[in-house]
């Protein structure tokens, strides 16, 4: 883990020295020691290099073996790590993880695994309100917090890694939900507990691509600060070009619409348009049926700026339904306001002989 991680940054290293340790654990017939290996491994360092849904189900099987060898430390990190893959990473079903997520911090609590514990809170959390469902996750725990009060507590407590996933759920679920200001915010805020050196989970890389997206939407704004909004769309480009050489698969679709949005700051239609398509190709192809959703909105949004309303409608629609696949319903009703704001628009083009309104510009 500490190979893959900076600076070093050797990817080809970790990776071949986990699939020695690996082999060394199946020769010696030290099944016991499954979780905490697969916990790295398969946590820390195959996310770099091999499909995320590839790791899904070895965290389910250093669950079982943890579970059965009484390691349930590891055992419930590993379903930690699971759900963080699942849910950033891979766009499992909200539905289906909202359930197996607060079966999980059940479980977790039964087991007196707090720390743990507290983290399928938050993942908990987000899938509720990706969903659009208004209810606490800590509620169940103890009706007097909530995810802000135990923020607060976070902080105060120096809790770093809790305090970076709090932030991390945050912005996400801001991002994701429209509300870019907020987004926004929790990114400043978010710069007070730095990731450092550690090794880094899905979330954390997922963020990256989000923090990228977050700075070339304020930079279009041309504001006095959109040199600096700039540079954080820039610098997760850079951060996305050197993880794409390890991993096409995990990487492509989030680069290219990074491009995608800096090509539409700088008004290069040609190449911005083909970065669009881009994402939306390696998205369905990889299996990453929210990104998909996200880059055909992405598009939508950039069309409309061309007032190209009908091609603006077809993407909308697309985004809605892989949201709807990813049983994201507060993200469906949000695209199908929008696209109900703009149907009347795409009739008044017919009506008008190809003269588009300029309300969304």
């Amino acid at each position: 883990a500490w190979l893959v991680s900076e600076p070093t940054c050797d990817i080809e290293g970790g990776h071949r020295m986990g699939r020695v340790a690996t082999e060394m654990m199946k020769q010696l017939g030290a099944a016991e020691m499954t979780p905490r290996l697969y916990a790295t491994v398969y946590g820390f360092i195959n996310i770099w290099k091999e499909p995320w849904q590839a790791g899904l189900g070895k965290h389910l099987e250093a669950y079982e073996s943890g579970a059965a060898t009484g390691d349930m430390e590891y055992a419930t990190t590993n379903l930690y790590q699971y759900s963080n893959t699942a849910l950033y990473g891979c766009g499992e079903n909200l539905e289906t993880m909202a359930q197996n997520i607060q079966s999980y911090a059940r479980r977790a609590f039964q087991c007196n695994q707090r720390s743990n514990w507290m983290t399928f809170v938050i993942l908990h959390q987000l899938t509720l309100d990706l969903m659009g469902i208004e209810e606490n996750a800590f509620a169940p725990y103890s009706n007097a917090t909530t995810e802000d009060s135990y923020f607060a507590r976070c902080v105060e407590d120096n809790a770093l890694s809790l305090c970076r996933l709090i932030c991390c759920k945050k912005k996400y679920g801001a991002f994701f939900q429209g509300d870019l200001d907020a987004a926004a915010k929790v990114y400043e805020q978010s710069q007070d507990f730095p990731i450092g050196s550690t090794g880094r989970l899905v979330n954390i890389l997922v963020s990256t691509f989000i923090d990228g997206l977050i700075g070339f939407f304020f930079a279009r704004k041309h504001r006095d600060d959109e040199a600096k909004w700039t540079n954080v769309g820039q610098d997760a480009i850079e951060s996305l070009r050197k993880w794409v050489r390890s991993s096409e698969w995990n990487f492509s679709n989030k680069l290219y619409l990074l491009e995608a949005e800096f090509y539409f700051l700088n008004e290069d239609d040609e190449r911005a348009m083909a970065c669009y398509n881009a994402s939306i190709k390696s998205a369905r192809e990889h299996r990453f049926v929210h990104e998909e959703g996200l880059a055909e909105e992405k598009t939508a949004t950039y069309l409309l700026h061309k007032s190209k309303h009908d091609e603006a409608m077809e993407h909308f629609g697309n985004a809605k339904k892989c949201y709807k696949s990813w049983g994201a319903h507060t993200l469906v009703q949000r695209v199908g306001n929008a696209m109900a704001i703009l149907s009347p628009l795409c009739a008044q083009v017919d009506a008008n002989n190809g003269v588009t309104n300029s309300f969304f510009e």
